[in-house]
């Protein structure tokens, strides 16, 4: 590998301040593009509606007691993440989905 040309630029009096922040925001932006397509493979509201389904057929096999599921934002859970209420009898679960990459 040779040397960087960024780094080239930063260092050449020549080069200005604004050219260098174009250039970063040009980098930036690229991989701001690369993760949005990755964001879309799967989103949270996406893996809210698996995780629904998945939990409401594991209860009709029988596997477990009848479950009332609501998400967050139906059950008027006062939160800006995505996540599933889960109400087995007497028992109250919160899964909350959060995004870590």
């Amino acid at each position: 590998m040779g040397p960087d040309p960024k780094e080239d630029a930063k260092m050449d009096p020549t080069t200005t301040r604004r050219e260098t922040e174009i250039e970063d925001e040009a980098t930036a932006g690229a991989s701001d593009d690369e993760a949005d397509e990755e964001r879309d493979d799967l989103s949270e509201q996406k893996l809210e509606e698996l995780l629904t389904q998945a939990i409401e057929c594991f209860a009709d096999e029988g596997e477990m007691p009848c479950a009332h599921i609501r998400t967050f934002e139906d059950a008027g859970v006062l939160t800006m993440n995505r996540g599933l209420v889960l109400q087995i009898g007497a028992t109250e679960f919160q899964l909350t989905i959060v995004r870590s990459r």
